[in-house]
């Protein structure tokens, strides 16, 4: 064997490794948002992109039940709209209600499938958040279904009128996009808003960031993580599982914790 074929084998073989391991291991990522509203202690799981992840589902469960959180938001693409297994969906929504209350907000795959389809196949219309919110006394959650299906004047009006509530606001829209385009999500008074859909970028550079995103392309400004705009605060989830072909590199698919701390 010529030195350059066993080199070109020895890459492949580390490439064939890295793909296992960064599409079928899921990790906790934590972070703290800071606020002046009377509800410190708050602990949110945030799942998006779960994609009826089969491989990861119990996993996922086992380390959602240990954030030990006080509610559970899921950001849409909970089904696939190529291979759409409800099964496994459904077993992960029966799972998490079993934990703590959950939230389901539908995104672009629920959108293509037909929204009413899959909410009716899961059988969860009790828990879907689009375009509608929950009160709670330290909190509220407002659910903003895939722009596919929503109008831009629906929205307008829903986000006036759940800003004018005056306790802890969080915003769950699939897309972050959503958060800085003309007359959206960061032009209201919210206080957190929770994303998902562009699986972390997919491939992610070391100390670099990520290099494709849908809606953004490369090298895209929204991937995952924190981020800050007017007096709203951002978390965008890495995603669960994939679409299409396992495309992850130095990106685990991820459960979100988030602490609220005064």
């Amino acid at each position: 064997m010529s030195e350059l074929l066993f080199t070109i084998l020895v890459f492949l073989a580390f490439i064939t490794f890295l793909l296992l391991l960064y599409n079928n291991v899921s990790v906790v990522k934590r972070y703290k948002v800071k606020t002046k509203k009377p509800c410190g202690g708050l602990k949110i799981v945030l799942i998006s992109d779960f994609h009826n992840n089969k491989r990861l589902l119990g996993s996922i469960v086992k380390k959602v039940r240990a954030c030990a959180p006080d509610i559970i938001i899921i950001a849409g693409d909970l089904v696939d709209r190529r291979r759409p297994d409800y099964k496994t969906a459904a077993q992960l929504l029966t799972a998490l209600r079993g934990i703590s209350d959950v939230y389901y907000v539908t995104g672009n795959h629920e959108a293509v499938l037909g929204r009413e389809r899959v909410i009716e196949q899961l059988g969860c219309s009790d828990i879907v958040l689009d375009e509608r919110y929950k009160i709670y006394e330290r909190f509220s959650v407002l659910g903003i279904s895939d722009r596919i299906v929503d109008s831009m004047q629906q929205r307008q009006d829903l986000l006036a009128l759940f800003e004018r509530l005056d306790n802890f606001k969080i915003a769950v829209v699939h897309r972050p996009t959503e958060f800085d385009r003309e007359q959206t999500v960061s032009d209201y008074d919210i206080d957190l808003v929770l994303c998902g859909h562009v699986h972390g970028g997919l491939i992610r550079i070391p100390f670099f960031g990520a290099l494709l995103a849908p809606d953004e392309g490369f090298f895209p400004k929204y991937s995952k993580g924190m981020y800050k705009e007017n007096d709203s605060v951002m978390i965008v989830s890495g995603g669960a599982g994939n679409t299409f072909l396992p495309l992850r590199l130095n990106n685990f698919p991820e459960i979100v914790s988030i602490s609220i701390e005064n």
